[in-house]
C-alpha cells in the first residue's frame, strides 16, 4: 500500500506545481479535470472499497486542496503532499464510517444482563484498567473491532497490514488481556 507510487514520472517532471489562488474558479475547475481520475485511482488503490467511497475521498481530498494546499517547490512534492492529503482522507472517512457504525449499533442495542456473571463496577474498573496496560495500538485495535464490528479486511485501511495480521495481532493482545486480568484475579 505504502510502496504505491502510481506517478513515477513525477519525480522527473519539469513541470512548476499547480497553484491555486482563493476565489480563481476556472483554476479549481482546471486543477479538479487534471487530478480528479489520480485522486480516484488512489482512492481504489488505497482502500479497495466501492466507487461512492472513491468519490467520497476525492471530494474530501479536493476540499482540503481548497483549504490547505501549500506553496511547494517541486511538481515532484506536490504530487506526494497531494498523495498524502487523499491517504489522509481515506483514513478520515474509514474512521467517520467506523465511528457512525459503532454510535447506531451502541443505540440499538439494549442493554444486556448476564444474570450468572454480572459485570459490576469492581469488574468493569479491572477491565479498563487492564486495557491501559496494554499498547496504544492494540488496544485502539480491539476498540475498533469491539465497538465498529467492522471486519478484519476494513480495518486494515486504518492499521495496515493484512487482514491475518490484524487478526493475530488481536488474538495476541486479548491473550495479553486476559493474562492480565487473570494476574488481577489471582491478587486479589
Amino acid at each position: 500500500m505504502d510502496g504505491f507510487d502510481p506517478l513515477p514520472s513525477a519525480q522527473n517532471d519539469p513541470r512548476p506545481p499547480p497553484s491555486l489562488t482563493p476565489g480563481d474558479e476556472r483554476a479549481f475547475v482546471a486543477f479538479y479535470n487534471d487530478w480528479f481520475s489520480t485522486i480516484f485511482s488512489w482512492a481504489r488503490e488505497l482502500t479497495g472499497r466501492d466507487e461512492a467511497f472513491y468519490l467520497d475521498v476525492v471530494q474530501e481530498t479536493m476540499l482540503r486542496v481548497i483549504r490547505s494546499m501549500p506553496r511547494l517547490e517541486t511538481h515532484a512534492a506536490f504530487v506526494a503532499w497531494l498523495r498524502a492529503a487523499t491517504r489522509s482522507a481515506a483514513i478520515d472517512l474509514i474512521r467517520r464510517q467506523l465511528s457512525d457504525a459503532a454510535r447506531a449499533r451502541g443505540a440499538a442495542k439494549p442493554e444486556r444482563v448476564d444474570a450468572e456473571s454480572p459485570l459490576d463496577d469492581e469488574k468493569i474498573a479491572s477491565l479498563l484498567a487492564a486495557l491501559e496496560r496494554l499498547d496504544p495500538e492494540d488496544r485502539l485495535l480491539l476498540r475498533a473491532k469491539a465497538n465498529a464490528g467492522a471486519s478484519f479486511e476494513e480495518l486494515t485501511s486504518v492499521f495496515g497490514g493484512t487482514a491475518d495480521s490484524l487478526y493475530g495481532r488481536a488474538r495476541r493482545a486479548m491473550a495479553r488481556l486476559r493474562g492480565l486480568l487473570d494476574r488481577e484475579v489471582g491478587d486479589a
